[in-house]
């Protein structure tokens, strides 16, 4: 074009630049780049936005990275997209400690990440195993105008339940409660997180609100709270969620009819256990599998006479 008397805009510029990225011939992208910048032109953040794209899409985070520090050493500053597509960028590769550090720095420039993104800086951090470091990098969010939206206060929970932080979970749950919508991984998240600190009543309290606000149980809820009571030496209360759960028509893993099992194991629970087996056979072959037929005979043959009732019932089933 030059060769003809015409002179290529930095619109034009751009948008062959775009081009290159989009092919991925991202050796062709940077010597555009580099040629614009001898010929004396001066890039604009679109364009040096245009060529970190397309090293992020070819997943060099290191070339990316350094188009950005020439950016700014070029006195340009990068502005909401520059910072989203790295963040993002950062994220699918897993570097948490990358992706937070940018985050922080979009916020002190003034710019507010959408939702998903910052959903996915906390959730990146979390799997790093910084629940913490996400809980409080929410927080500083907070304080910078970033309004709290279901996927990152349900992301945050599940994290926080998971990382063994439930006390922090259900504070977040009660302070976000009015304007929240929890998602039933949250309940179970959190209804697990109580149950596994020996806190029933707390989870009972969740499992209300849950079905106040027209959830659902599924397995995973009931196991949650019949390993809870188990836990702390309640069998009764167990075996009446068991026998909820099967009525609901929601199947028993192996795990808690072992768990149940382990729980009983006392002479005086035999007729508890022995009405746990009669439930499940009476709801049929969906609910019971050869494994776990196997974890009530073993039981039947190493227990007293008293068991010799229910061998019937197990072997004819």
């Amino acid at each position: 074009m030059p060769g003809w008397g015409i002179v290529p805009d930095i619109v034009t510029y751009t948008t062959v630049l775009s081009a290159y990225g989009a092919k991925g011939d991202l050796k062709g992208a940077q010597k555009l780049f580099d040629d614009i910048i001898a010929a004396g032109r001066r890039p604009d953040v679109t364009m040096y936005t245009v060529l970190i794209d397309g090293y992020c899409r070819a997943r060099n985070i290191q070339d990316a990275a350094r188009v950005m520090d020439e950016m700014e050493a070029s006195g340009m500053q990068p502005n909401e997209v520059t910072y989203s597509v790295v963040i993002e960028a950062c994220c699918k590769e897993g570097k948490s400690a990358e992706a937070c550090s940018l985050m922080r720095e979009m916020l002190g420039a003034g710019y507010t990440p959408d939702m998903p993104l910052a959903a996915k800086v906390l959730d990146v951090m979390c799997q790093d195993g910084k629940a913490e470091e996400a809980y409080q990098m929410w927080r500083w969010m907070a304080k910078k105008n970033v309004p709290p939206d279901n996927t990152i206060t349900n992301t945050l929970i599940y994290w926080l339940c998971k990382s063994g932080m439930v006390r922090e979970a259900r504070k977040l749950f009660d302070e976000l409660e009015k304007g929240f919508k929890p998602s039933l991984l949250t309940y179970n998240s959190l209804i697990s997180g109580l149950c596994e600190n020996g806190e029933l009543q707390e989870a009972g309290q969740v499992w209300d609100d849950m079905v106040e606000r027209r959830y659902e149980p599924n397995a995973l809820t009931y196991e949650a709270l019949i390993k809870g009571f188990c836990k702390i030496g309640k069998p009764n209360e167990a075996v009446t969620v068991f026998t909820e759960m099967v009525t609901k028509g929601c199947t028993p893993s192996k795990f808690i009819y072992q768990v149940l099992v382990d729980s009983l194991s006392e002479p005086i629970h035999d007729d508890i256990l022995g009405k746990v087996i009669e439930t499940a056979a009476s709801s049929g072959w969906n609910f019971l599998d050869g494994d776990s037929w196997e974890i009530f005979i073993r039981k039947v043959l190493n227990t007293n006479d008293t068991w010799n009732k229910h061998l019937s019932l197990v072997l004819d089933t």
